[in-house]
C-alpha cells in the first residue's frame, strides 16, 4: 500500500510542477465557427459555412462549404491543414474577438482538387461587421479569390449577413495553432 501511495504522491507533485512550469500545453488554441453569405463586387451572392480549430493537439479540425451563386462554384472541403492566429483582441466584455485562418484541401465541380485557405474576422457581437475572404488554388496558382472585392463585411456596414464566432478555448481545444497552408503562398 505505501508503493501505491508513493507512486501517486510522485504523480501528483510531477503534475504540479509541470502545470506551473508552463510547460504543458493545455488550452492555447481556440476555434472559430461561422456561416452566413457574402455579396461580390459582380452582384452575386455566395454563401458559406466554415469552422476550424485544434482537436487532441493538432490544428486539424474543421469544415467548409461554399458556394458562388454567379459562377455556380461549389467547395466542399475534404481535410483541414492549418489553423493560425490571425489577430486577437478582448472584446467590449471579454469575449474573444480577432481573425483567423483556416486552410485545407477540398473539391470542386469547376476547378477539380484544390488548397484553400479561409481569412475569418470576429468582430463582435452580435455578428456586426464580421468578414469573411477565402482564396482557392490549384497546382500553386491562384483559381479563386474574394481577396480584390471591396467589401468582405457580414451585416453591420457591409453587404453581407451571418456570423463569424470566435469560442475561448475549452478542455477540447487542446494545441497550439500552426500547420502547412500551401494556398498562401500561391501567386496569380
Amino acid at each position: 500500500m505505501r508503493r501505491i501511495w508513493t507512486r501517486y504522491a510522485f504523480g501528483v507533485v510531477t503534475l504540479a510542477l509541470t502545470l506551473a512550469s508552463g510547460s504543458a500545453n493545455a488550452w492555447v488554441c481556440d476555434f472559430l465557427t461561422g456561416g452566413g453569405f457574402i455579396v461580390r463586387d459582380t452582384g452575386a451572392k455566395a454563401n458559406f459555412g466554415v469552422g476550424g480549430g485544434c482537436k487532441n493537439g493538432s490544428p486539424t479540425w474543421g469544415h467548409l462549404e461554399y458556394i458562388d451563386h454567379g459562377m455556380g462554384l461549389n467547395v466542399h472541403w475534404t481535410s483541414i491543414t492549418a489553423y493560425m492566429e490571425w489577430d486577437s483582441s478582448a472584446g467590449p466584455h471579454g469575449q474573444p474577438t480577432g481573425a483567423r485562418l483556416i486552410c485545407g484541401t477540398a473539391r470542386t465541380n469547376l476547378f477539380g482538387d484544390v488548397d484553400w485557405v479561409v481569412g475569418a474576422r470576429d468582430s463582435g457581437e452580435p455578428g456586426s461587421d464580421d468578414e469573411f475572404i477565402i482564396r482557392l488554388a490549384r497546382f500553386g496558382f491562384i483559381v479563386y479569390t474574394t481577396e480584390k472585392d471591396s467589401d468582405h463585411t457580414l451585416g453591420g456596414s457591409g453587404p453581407g449577413g451571418g456570423n463569424i464566432q470566435l469560442h475561448k478555448p475549452n478542455p477540447s481545444t487542446t494545441g497550439s495553432f500552426g500547420g502547412s497552408c500551401p494556398a498562401m503562398s500561391a501567386g496569380v
